[in-house]
């Protein structure tokens, strides 16, 4: 990783505060900019102020896990200012290529993190599950370019506990994964927006729900401002291309 662990090690309790500027590259190995290195995971990152850019490896996360590698426990916080980009499969935030991307919050700042292809902006890498994500403020944008969710599941993985209780959120796949949700072939469950302004759109998946192929289930939406639509076969909010749509609540 540019900040963590070398080939084969976790990177955990990272901490970035105060006025810091830092740019970390995971380069050519599959770590990630800032967690695990290749087959590493990355937990425990805490951003809560400075400039950070952090850009995964080949197959690693911009922050979060490495190659075959999970990142949990990522919180961003204050006036930090963020931009993560994933490798090839690997999230922005969260699970590098084949990992899961869990527990991650965001309070504050602003944070830009997109996936090169197949993971998710924020959530789960290629096959992997984005599970337990809140967002309560700051500014943020999120998205991937191919399969995996905005916010969610990357290629083949699912999106679940995600909640968003404030802030100013963008979520897109430009193809089909979910805005908030699944990403393709991956189901979209239990997503709940109590406020803020939530922008959440796809291709073929759902705008908030399942990915092409996948389920939305369990959503919640009770307050705030919320635009959701795919521009093609998948539900604003639901089901992604052939998915279902069940237990909507609005």
């Amino acid at each position: 990783a540019g900040i963590g662990g070398g080939n084969k090690g976790d990177g955990k309790d990272i901490a970035i505060s105060g006025d810091a500027k830092v740019n970390a590259q995971g380069g050519d190995q599959s770590g990630a900019g800032i967690g695990g290195g290749k087959e590493g995971a990355g937990s425990g990152i805490a951003i809560s102020g400075g400039e950070v850019k952090a850009t995964g490896g080949d197959f690693g996360a911009g922050i979060g896990g490495g190659e075959n590698g999970d990142g949990s426990g990522i919180t961003i916080s204050g006036d930090a200012k963020v931009n993560a980009t994933g490798g090839k499969r690997s999230a922005g935030i969260g699970g590098g290529d084949d990992g899961s991307g869990r527990d991650i919050e965001i309070t504050g700042g602003k944070v830009t993190a997109s996936s090169k292809s197949d993971g998710a902006g924020i959530g789960g890498g290629y096959t992997g599950d984005g599970r337990n994500i809140k967002i309560t403020g700051g500014k943020v944008t999120a998205s991937s370019k191919n399969a995996g969710a905005g916010i969610g599941g990357g290629d083949e993985g699912n999106g679940e506990d995600i909640t968003i209780t404030g802030g100013e959120v963008k979520a897109s796949s430009e193809n089909v994964g979910a805005g908030i949700g699944g990403g393709y072939k991956g189901d979209g469950k239990r997503i709940k927006i109590t406020d803020g302004t939530v922008d959440a759109a796809s291709d073929k998946g759902a705008g908030i729900g399942g990915g092409d192929d996948g389920n939305g289930e369990n959503i919640a939406i009770s307050g705030g401002k919320v635009t959701a639509k795919s521009s093609k076969n998948g539900a604003g909010i639901g089901g992604g291309h052939t998915g279902d749509g069940s237990d909507i609540k609005i």
